[in-house]
């Protein structure tokens, strides 16, 4: 058994360093800065393409994962490049919150707040705050977070709305894609909003958020 379970974290290792070799190597954007917002499966660049936050977000949460796992400098060299580049391009520096999506130069595209974005950015800079304890990162998922209960927070039925405007309005269309029903709140952005105040407590236990946590676990529950 004990052969078995080496063997086994040896593929696991050496399938994550491919996975985040492949990342480093491909999708860099040296042009315009962050990441290609599209390759194809054939690894066709889409230079043009728009940047999501949530890929972003996801980018940087991945390589600070990775780089808390195995203090890989690369690791940590790019999640510092996507921290970067979502503070410059995705943070919305007037109203908070992040944009949905960016064009390939880091313009403004979809400025809607799409609360599972903010989510996933809580979770992402939670996790990078513990490389080489970031206090910066740490007050960015704090103020994201803020900025949720803040701005999604239903007071009166509790849970979370799914997105309002650049400033903060409502919106007719709510919807993640098309295909998604059309509704103000949904399991999926519930999910992700646990998953980043779960994160971010591992580095801030602040009664506050542990109450929400607990509130949201209720919400699955019940």
């Amino acid at each position: 058994m004990k052969e078995q379970l080496l063997k086994f974290e040896k593929e696991l290792t050496d399938e994550l360093q491919r996975i985040l070799s492949y990342w480093i190597k491909n999708t860099i954007d040296e042009t315009n800065g962050g990441f290609y917002g599209r390759i194809s499966n054939e690894n066709k660049i889409y230079p043009d393409a728009p940047k999501g936050s949530v890929l972003n977000s996801r980018i940087l949460w991945s390589f600070s994962a990775a780089y808390n796992l195995t203090n890989n400098y690369d690791y940590l060299q790019t999640a510092a490049r996507s921290s970067q580049y979502i503070l410059d391009h995705f943070i919305d520096s007037v109203n908070g919150g992040v944009y949905w999506t960016v064009d390939s130069k880091g313009n403004p595209l979809d400025t809607k707040k799409q609360f599972y974005a903010l989510s996933f950015a809580v979770y992402a800079f939670s996790e990078f705050a513990k490389c080489c304890d970031r206090e910066d990162a740490k007050n960015t998922a704090i103020s994201l977070y803020n900025v949720i209960v803040a701005k999604s927070y239903d007071r009166e039925y509790g849970g979370y709305i799914e997105a309002l405007s650049i400033d903060w309005k409502e919106l007719e269309d709510i919807r993640l894609s098309n295909k998604d029903a059309n509704e103000k709140k949904s399991m999926n952005t519930h999910l992700h909003i646990l998953e980043g105040f779960a994160n971010l407590y591992t580095i801030w236990p602040d009664q506050g958020l542990k109450k929400k946590i607990e509130e949201l676990i209720h919400i699955f529950l019940d």
